[in-house]
């Protein structure tokens, strides 16, 4: 896995919202008063990372739509017509879920559905 340099600013923003998510997760402490385990923080705080982590994916795939307009079928080569209602994709990724709406071609020729590759 490829490592993101983080500028300070960054560093400093992603600090205040671990110190936020911190205080959304609440006590240390069960509702019967004994101390939480390790084990049991961990798996409180993967599970944020993890719907973090989902929600900002979906964001930044959402946000890369389609590059060409006009694609062609990726069997024929010969231009596609863009179909009026875009198609919910859903993925399963290694944090959660992760859906978008993604633009639908067609070729006639084909009779084939295609979904043009972004950039």
């Amino acid at each position: 896995m490829k490592s993101m340099k983080l500028s300070a600013e960054q560093r400093r923003r992603l600090e205040a919202i671990a110190g936020d998510m911190q205080e959304m997760l609440g006590s240390n402490v069960r509702a019967d008063g004994r101390a939480k385990t390790f084990d049991e923080l961990e798996d409180e705080c993967v599970a944020v990372g993890d719907w973090l982590t989902s929600q900002v994916l979906q964001g930044r795939v959402a946000a890369q739509g389609v590059v060409d307009e006009s694609p062609c079928c990726p069997d024929c080569q010969r231009p596609g017509e863009r179909l009026p209602d875009d198609e919910v994709r859903i993925l399963q990724t290694s944090r959660g879920e992760a859906a978008w709406s993604e633009a639908v071609w067609f070729c006639r020729p084909c009779r084939r559905s295609f979904f043009p590759s972004v950039g």
